[in-house]
């Protein structure tokens, strides 16, 4: 192997090791670095449009982050303690609550067998001490974990502002690494942002616009625990296939069960001509067709991006199949077209005898 072809692949190789080295030192923090990352490459254009304005990028920046502090954190952290407190109050309602009369109010002949009834009994009781056990755990977790949220805070602003600064420089220390030419490089890239705004935009801003959505009509409504509600609807929301049905839809089944009829049926119209409606019709206008991703891709990367990285999860699972994916199809695509070339000269050298 010649020297320059050597190192053509050892500095990559030499990088990608240090890249992996790197990635356990930051494990600790990952979430917040990939929540700040995510803001910054969300905000890149308005930073860019501030700073060819302003001329200071510091100044944008930081205009940038005190807006987003307003408008997304602040809001944020104020609502915590108030969603966990509806979160406690489920708690307790799920302790408290007496399946047995709504048994018997709509299936009455499963309570006249002792043996089902039995059966019936344990499986509810397993789910209540389940459901709780889950409530519990999160309230415990959060209130030990919260010095350790507010770090992940300064974290994910620190990441923030600095992406921000260098965005422009992300480009060129990716040419360094991508042992592609130019023309592979410019649709690497072209496919990446279609990527990225498929999961970004038409996942995660849809889902939590379907979730805002099912929120106005839990409040407007007066359904209870609204806000707790809504923070669930748009978390399920963001699942690709899944949707906010899973959550509107229990809780219409529960309204119905409790007698609740005209409170049932005006979250039954909300849900299937608003609710699932803001999905058909905001999608295209934010992503174009061209950039939509494979649902079952979407789906196997947000369930196994859950179990390798928590609820981050939910966004770098698709990203990382579908990053993998479009550099298999580059790579194809690169030594399909080595291949031609290379019969191409065979094919002239064969005339030239």
């Amino acid at each position: 192997m010649e020297e320059k072809d050597f190192k053509r692949f050892i500095v990559p190789i030499i990088i990608l090791v240090f890249a992996v080295l790197a990635f356990f030192v930051i494990k600790p923090i990952v979430t917040p670095v990939i929540l700040g990352l995510i803001f910054a490459y969300i905000l890149n254009p308005l930073y860019l449009k501030l700073k060819s304005k302003l001329k200071l990028k510091y100044l944008s920046a930081s205009i940038i982050i005190v807006a987003t502090l307003i408008i997304v954190i602040i809001p944020i952290i104020v609502l915590i303690p108030i969603i966990a407190r509806q979160v406690f109050d489920v708690y307790t309602s799920v302790i408290d609550f007496d399946p047995y009369p709504l048994i018997n109010r709509f299936a009455p002949t499963l309570m006249q067998n002792p043996t089902l009834a039995a059966e019936l009994g344990a499986a509810i009781s397993n789910i209540k001490s389940t459901i709780s056990n889950w409530v519990l755990s999160f309230l415990k977790s959060t209130l030990v974990n919260l010095p350790s949220i507010l770090f992940g805070i300064l974290i994910l602003l620190f990441t923030f502002f600095f992406s921000l600064l260098e965005s422009e420089k992300f480009r060129d220390y990716f040419s360094i690494v991508f042992p592609f030419p130019k023309e592979y490089q410019n649709k690497f890239y072209e496919k990446f942002n279609q990527i990225t705004n498929s999961v970004l935009y038409g996942q995660f801003i849809v889902g939590i616009a379907q979730g805002l959505i099912a929120g106005i009509g839990y409040f407007v409504l007066g359904i209870p625990k609204a806000l707790l509600l809504t923070i669930v609807t748009m978390i399920v929301g963001i699942i690709p296939v899944i949707g906010p049905w899973l959550v509107w839809i229990p809780v219409d089944i529960y309204l119905f069960a409790q007698g609740n009829t005209a409170l049932a049926i005006g979250l039954l119209i909300y849900g299937l001509f608003v609710i699932n409606w803001v999905d058909i019709l905001l999608r295209p206008q934010i992503v174009a067709s061209k950039a939509e991703m494979n649902s079952a891709i979407a789906l196997i990367g947000t369930i196994g991006g859950i179990y390798a990285f928590g609820v981050i999860g939910i966004l770098l699972g698709p990203l990382i199949l579908a990053y993998l994916i479009l550099l298999i199809e580059i790579y194809r695509d690169k030594e399909a077209e080595s291949i031609i070339i290379r019969q191409e000269e065979a094919n002239a050298l064969n005339l030239l005898k």
